[in-house]
């Protein structure tokens, strides 16, 4: 079952970034400017402007200043996995989580930079180690389509000391979840740093539907509940605060937060989101 789903998914996302529709990147991927990588030797044809004189001058050699901007970019996507993506009214969140992470993927191979992925729980589930091989991108999309995510838990601060122990240069980070969970990003402000947020409407927007028997996806527990009007209005307000606090938090450190839905066109939506 998840197979065909995934060959549907990477076969869409193929089209999408190689055909132009587009592009081979996000533009928003090519750095500031002014991140400062490393003192090289200067080779013929380089830009005199960025001449280093005083190394120039300790070494005898002209030396150039290099700018990450100039380098391979280090793209590394973080995909948060818990019972909650095992949702959606017009598709499963976990489908369209999966549909991002091959749009980045592709994108990030077709510009030629090097393509990190970690799929994430409470624990390292897997990681696919920097690479600018295709083959990385087919095999995580599988790995997150092929999950069973009932019992599942997403701990971002165990993501973040990871990241935290792996990325000793400025990288662009890519993290992909339904955040319900709290998250603490200034750890991570010297990288470029993305959050995409994938929900599903009727998460947001809840109907009176009356009593229902519910499960809750991560501790597996049931219960019965009646959803009524009180119920929505309690649940909504206490929802917009938790996503406003992170947008607020998100913000503060420069960061893009953006939402994706399950009806959404992801290509679209993803577009909007990293070209800003």
């Amino acid at each position: 079952m998840f197979e065909q789903r995934a060959k549907e998914i990477l076969l869409k996302a193929k089209k999408e970034v190689f055909t132009g529709n587009i592009g081979s990147h996000l533009t928003a991927f090519k750095g500031d400017g002014i991140d400062f990588a490393e003192i090289r030797a200067y080779n013929s044809g380089d830009d005199v402007r960025k001449i280093n004189w005083k190394a120039t001058a300790k070494s005898g050699d002209l030396k150039l200043n290099e700018f990450n901007e100039e380098r391979e970019l280090h793209i590394v996507v973080a995909v948060m996995l818990s019972g909650g993506l095992n949702f959606g009214t017009k598709r499963l969140k976990q489908d369209s989580v999966a549909e991002i992470l091959a749009l980045l993927g592709f994108s990030s191979i077709a510009s030629g930079d090097r393509l990190e992925i970690a799929l994430f729980s409470d624990k390292l589930e897997r990681h696919f180690k920097p690479t600018k091989s295709s083959g990385i991108v087919e095999m995580a999309v599988r790995e997150v389509l092929s999950k069973d995510l009932i019992g599942k838990e997403a701990n971002y601060l165990e993501l973040i000391n990871f990241l935290q122990s792996r990325l000793k240069r400025k990288a662009v980070v890519v993290i992909i979840g339904d955040f319900y969970e709290d998250i603490d990003i200034s750890y991570l402000a010297k990288h470029q740093l993305y959050l995409v947020r994938v929900r599903d409407h009727f998460e947001e927007e809840l109907s009176d539907v009356g009593e229902v028997g519910l499960i809750d996806p991560i501790s597996k527990k049931s219960v019965e509940a009646n959803i009524d009007s009180s119920l929505i209005k309690s649940y909504k307000s206490a929802l917009k605060k938790h996503d406003n606090t992170l947008n607020e938090h998100i913000l503060e450190y420069g960061a893009t937060i953006g939402n994706i839905y399950t009806n959404d066109d992801v290509y679209l939506r993803a577009t909007d989101i990293f070209k800003g």
